[in-house]
């Protein structure tokens, strides 16, 4: 049944608030979106890779946000089941017009099983081929993560995709009539005010981070996963020693002892400065501050199918970057007019990318102020938000 007027919306978070960024970079940005529309939008996070934010209830810019109560003592399957009746009965006390559950696996897919027929959002590869082949998951954990996707994007009422690759793969599962619309992630708006502070303070941030005004500042700030492509910035890096700079890494995840091994092994540990995970406030600064941005992807399933928060961030922010051609990246950099895109896995190619931005200053600026532009005038969600207004319609 299609709805009409203002109505109440709960999304189904995967996972915590923080660190990952599926909640803060995609949802709560289009959640906020409705609201400016005039509707009621409720996100209920099942926070079992963040404890210490069980039982918190925020609101942000008009959305409700609650995260569930981790039960004592419970892990593994049981933890995650328990959670998901916690969500069914937080739904049910709602009574909404809409339910969007995000990602077809794990504790919201189990959700699933409670709830009438429910939106869903494919944001990542999950399946064969995807995280279950990357990430360590026990065999049986890995048989259902497969089985869950598969059965949650046939069983949606409509699904939203993060990029072109999923759209074409959950229309291999659903057909090509089914309901799917493509929902590349978009910006919130607040980080139009973060970053214009951040612009405004640029020098005094670099001097209080300890940059000097000759040294240009690398930056990556993001998720590092097992099997990252990080190596190809490592080794290009490494052949760029005679130059000027320091590379400056936020991150946080399971691959970052593996990284810093390899920052070891290449001899440029003291060139390199390390963050964990910081409030998006915070990230602005650095990024503002900093000068090149970088990503280097390698061509997977999981690449092919991203979209990338990191890559959005480094627009928002001005930044010029330097980013592997896979996937949505393209789509994102205008073809290349708003960053350099180079083949993915091309050390020499990455290398000659990052030596043209460092030996052409002004070029560079001009790329970072072309992407933060484009990222604005094409990825605003205020302007795209009519589109999934138009899915829970049913049209």
């Amino acid at each position: 049944m299609g709805i009409i007027g203002a109505v109440r919306i709960v999304f189904i978070a995967p996972f915590a608030f923080a660190p990952k960024a599926t909640v803060s970079a995609r949802m709560l940005p289009m959640a906020k979106a409705l609201v400016r529309r005039g509707h009621e939008v409720h996100i209920l996070i099942p926070p079992y890779d963040n404890p210490g934010e069980s039982g918190r209830a925020w609101a942000d810019d008009g959305v409700h946000l609650v995260n569930m109560r981790l039960p004592g003592g419970a892990r593994g399957f049981a933890l995650h089941l328990a959670l998901a009746r916690q969500l069914v009965r937080h739904v049910q006390r709602l009574q909404p017009h809409v339910v969007h559950v995000f990602k077809p696996v794990g504790v919201g897919a189990l959700a699933m099983l409670g709830l009438p027929p429910t939106f869903v959002d494919n944001d990542d590869w999950e399946g064969r081929s995807g995280w279950v082949d990357v990430n360590p998951y026990p065999r049986l954990q890995r048989w259902v993560m497969i089985a869950q996707e598969r059965w949650a994007l046939r069983r949606a009422r409509a699904v939203t995709c993060a990029s072109e690759v999923l759209v074409a793969r959950t229309h291999a599962l659903r057909g090509r009539d089914a309901g799917v619309l493509l929902l590349p992630n978009g910006p919130d708006p607040r980080w139009r005010v973060e970053v214009a502070e951040a612009e405004a303070r640029r020098d005094v941030l670099r001097r209080a981070f300890g940059w000097d005004a000759t040294t240009p500042v690398l930056i990556y700030a993001g998720t590092v996963p097992l099997n990252h492509d990080l190596d190809v910035a490592v080794r290009a890096l490494a052949t760029l020693v005679h130059s000027p700079w320091r590379w400056t890494i936020i991150a946080s995840g399971a691959g970052v002892p593996h990284l810093r091994a390899q920052i070891e092994q290449a001899g440029l540990a003291a060139r390199v400065e390390w963050h964990a995970f910081m409030p998006h406030a915070a990230l602005v600064e650095r990024l503002v501050a900093a000068d090149i941005a970088l990503y280097p992807y390698r061509d997977t399933p999981i690449n092919r199918a991203k979209c990338s928060g990191k890559v959005m961030d480094y627009m928002a922010c001005g930044k010029p970057m330097v980013v592997s051609d896979v996937g949505m990246n393209r789509v994102y950099l205008d073809g290349g007019r708003c960053g350099l895109l180079t083949p993915p896995g091309d050390v020499a190619a990455f290398r000659e990318a990052l030596r043209f931005l460092l030996d052409h200053p002004a070029e560079a600026q001009a790329l970072g102020r072309a992407a933060q532009a484009h990222l604005w005038a094409r990825f605003d969600w205020s302007e795209r938000i009519g589109a999934l207004e138009r899915l829970y319609n049913g049209g």
